[in-house]
């Protein structure tokens, strides 16, 4: 079997902390046909040294983004239907207030925040700015066991 690997972004870090910042493959415990299998084939797990990951597959590709949207620090994918993400284009849109992130890239894509209503006189101000999503390279070995570059 292939292994499939992408580039991996993270949210601005100074220059200094790139340089220093070492990853390493992270089990995810996961693996592809456990993926295929879950709703939306899609789930959440708790990477050590990392967090909350979302495991996505799409177009016959797995991707990994943080669980958590940069606008307001809220679950991507939470419990019910209502708090659930959809994927479309690949990109993941926060169900909260819509905004978009590319799955390969963590970028943000599309309006930001257009679920957000506008204010009277304030508008959308606190909508902030455009944020990208970490995002993480993936890698699946012959057995099918999913893992980050974290």
């Amino acid at each position: 079997m292939s292994i499939s690997t992408r580039a991996r972004t993270t949210p601005t870090l100074g220059r200094r902390a790139r340089a220093t910042r070492t990853n390493a493959l992270r089990d995810t415990g996961v693996t592809r046909d456990g993926l295929r299998a879950a709703e939306k084939q899609r789930v959440v797990v708790d990477v050590d040294g990392v967090g909350k990951v979302l495991l996505q597959e799409f177009a016959n590709d797995v991707y990994a983004v943080s669980n958590k949207c940069p606008h307001l620090g809220l679950s991507l994918q939470g419990k019910t239907p209502l708090l659930s993400a959809t994927v479309s284009d690949g990109a993941i849109a926060c169900p909260a207030h819509g905004s978009a992130f590319d799955l390969k890239t963590g970028e943000a894509r599309g309006e930001w925040c257009p679920k957000l209503p506008a204010l009277p006189v304030v508008g959308k101000k606190y909508c902030g700015e455009p944020t990208a999503i970490a995002s993480y390279a993936v890698s699946v070995d012959e057995s099918g066991a999913i893992k980050i570059d974290a």
